[in-house]
């Protein structure tokens, strides 16, 4: 406390300092998170046909009896994607898988299998996000992220679902 400033005046300025130091935290906070943004994007048959260079789906019955699906996804440039699979039976969450990994521009192949009475209520999303650095240096970033949403059961032909019947 200097000589000429009251006690009034030391509290004072220390309320002004707490309050930008405060003020400026939360700007800091919801500018960052104001950064994000989330789509959800449905994928069906058709719009694999319609985007043949992005996304391919192969769908197949194995001898084990389950479907197994091969979702391939193409990207532009690198992107920290985010795998997830829910896997319900008669109505109960059964299984739930997250695999993160990070995408290149080629090759993205994603693998699951299901059974066929578990078809109509799993899900399968596949999120691409932003990429910040490259190689070992490569982290996800705030930014744009698309949630690509599959119904398993729109990709599996009415004949596959038949028993003893494959591909």
């Amino acid at each position: 406390m200097n000589a000429k400033e009251s006690p009034a005046q030391v509290s004072y300025s220390y309320m002004k300092n707490k309050s930008l130091i405060l003020g400026g935290l939360a700007a800091a906070v919801l500018s960052t998170s104001a950064w994000g943004m989330t789509i959800n994007e449905p994928v069906t048959p058709a719009y694999v046909r319609e985007h043949p260079k992005e996304w391919s789906v192969e769908v197949t019955k194995g001898q084990d009896g389950l479907i197994h699906f091969a979702i391939k996804h193409d990207l532009e440039g690198p992107k920290y994607q985010v795998a997830h699979l829910v896997v319900y039976h008669q109505g109960k969450l059964i299984a739930s898988s997250d695999t993160p990994a990070f995408g290149k521009k080629r090759g993205n192949t994603f693998y699951f299998s299901l059974s066929a009475e578990d078809l109509a209520e799993s899900k399968f999303d596949l999120s691409d996000g932003d990429v910040a650095g490259s190689g070992e240096e490569a982290m996800p970033v705030p930014g744009l992220t698309i949630i690509h949403q599959f119904r398993p059961s729109d990709f599996v032909p009415e004949q596959m679902l038949k028993p003893g019947l494959g591909k």
